[in-house]
């Protein structure tokens, strides 16, 4: 029915989930410069809480416009993006909460 067969996996839509992992992999990125002693000095209170609330809303805009595309397609949903939408929120709430309990004991320069 479709030109890539990659569209779709036993009935389900799975053209955006690269665009998931992406997020995950840039939170999980995010966390470790966070994390690094090497690297905290690069990060700053206003990039990790932009970044944080970008991929959130960012990721909530793709899982909305998945379910719609689903929806129109008459394909199943797929709750592997649900999942990876879950854990981007949670990087995305444990990141900046990770980097101001770190810069208040004085351990990030900034």
């Amino acid at each position: 029915m479709y030109t890539y067969n990659s569209f779709e996996i036993a009935g389900v839509f799975t053209l955006l989930r690269p665009i998931f992992v992406t997020f995950i992999v840039a939170n999980f990125f995010l966390l470790l410069i966070i994390t690094v002693p090497q690297l905290k000095i690069k990060a700053e209170s206003l990039s990790v809480i932009g970044l944080s609330i970008v991929s959130v809303i960012a990721s909530s805009q793709l899982l909305y416009y998945d379910a719609i595309i689903v929806d129109e397609l008459g394909l199943g949903g797929d709750e592997m993006t649900t999942y990876m939408f879950l854990i981007i929120l949670i990087f995305s709430i444990i990141n900046p909460i990770i980097f101001f309990l770190l810069s208040k004991k004085g351990k990030i320069i900034s």
